[in-house]
């Protein structure tokens, strides 16, 4: 069976490429020129390079690919942009490329069993304020950021399509080995410095980039068609709770520094500017304070356990571990 994988080269890509490899897919890995692929080295990944910009292109591209491998059975869609320069290259990347690759996809001929679109728990937006109830699929969807908001928008389009066998998976936070983003919290956690935003606790949902990659194959195989997912490990957590789980297996004792909101608003304003004149997008900027801001997090991952009998492999602490030990063993920590 051949599947495309796009986004592949990335953080979440390559662990959705070690799955699909375990499970006896044709993998064509979807990458740029410019794309490390440092972790890709199984022999067995087929590489090609896709330019989403321009839908006619593509669907020539595609079009060939199938007369040479045959059609595409499955494709997993993880390319996007979590940070950008100017808050439109959100909409540009994130919806527009992938609504050209939908179209060059229909347009070349290929008959699709499946196309899983990761998405993220952005897109759902927070649940209610100040509370552990989990967010549902029956709530209506209100992101809170530009990059919440173009994935939804990418969601809405593949709803409308005819006969689309799209499945579309939100995850939360994911955290896992390879991972440069969560990393600053081991960092900091490392050098005996525990962080908080403002006062409020944040509940949140964690995946492991394992389970998550498990979760994206078993979904694409599955028989599961035209349905929306959260998925997690489907247990509750706190922001203080996932310090101190990664604090207890650094043993590590940490000084607790508490930034007020109004702080944490200035620096991410001078950080996002900063970025605009390297050219290098900053993790922390004001799109990402909205998110911030918010004490609700928590998703319910329920129906997809339900409908595709997955079960996550790693708790917490199991991913957490095995997170550390990778980032001691390639001497970021």
């Amino acid at each position: 069976m051949n599947i495309l994988i796009t986004g592949a080269s990335g953080f979440i890509g390559g662990f959705i490429v070690e799955k699909a490899l375990e499970e006896g897919l044709k993998v064509f890995a979807a990458v740029r020129k410019t794309s490390n692929l440092k972790y890709l080295k199984d022999p067995r990944i087929n590489f090609i390079e896709i330019d989403f910009s321009n839908c006619e292109k593509l669907a020539e591209q595609l079009k060939t690919f199938k007369e040479k491998n045959g059609s595409l059975d499955y494709v997993i869609h993880n390319a996007g942009v979590t940070k950008v320069l100017s808050d439109k290259d959100y909409n540009k990347v994130n919806f527009e490329y992938s609504k050209n690759l939908v179209e060059a996809i229909i347009n070349s001929g290929h008959k699709l069993t499946k196309f899983v679109f990761i998405s993220s728990l952005a897109a759902s937006g927070p649940g209610q304020h100040n509370t552990d109830t989990p967010i549902s699929l029956l709530d209506p969807p209100m992101p809170v950021t530009e990059y919440g908001r173009s994935k939804l928008k990418t969601e809405e389009y593949l709803k409308g399509l005819t006969n689309f066998p799209y499945v579309i998976m939100r995850p939360p936070a994911v955290f896992g080995p390879r991972d440069a983003d969560m990393f600053s919290f081991f960092k900091l956690i490392s050098n005996k410095l525990e962080v908080y935003i403002g006062d409020n606790l944040q509940y949140l949902s964690f995946i492991y980039v394992k389970d998550l990659a498990s979760a994206v194959i078993r979904a694409t195989t599955s028989q599961v068609q035209q349905k929306t997912y959260f998925i997690s490990d489907n247990q509750k957590y706190t922001n203080v709770i996932f310090s101190e789980r990664i604090k207890f297996l650094m043993d590590k004792k940490t000084f607790v520094i508490k930034l007020p909101m109004f702080l944490v608003n200035i620096v991410a304003f001078l950080s996002e500017n900063a970025g605009k004149l390297t050219k290098k997008p900053s993790p922390l900027n004001i799109d990402k304070i909205n998110e911030l801001k918010c004490s609700n997090w928590l998703c319910d991952a329920s129906s997809f356990y339900t409908d595709t009998d997955f079960k996550a492999q790693y708790s917490l602490d199991k991913g957490i571990e095995e997170t550390i030990k990778w980032y001691k063993n390639e001497k970021w920590l």
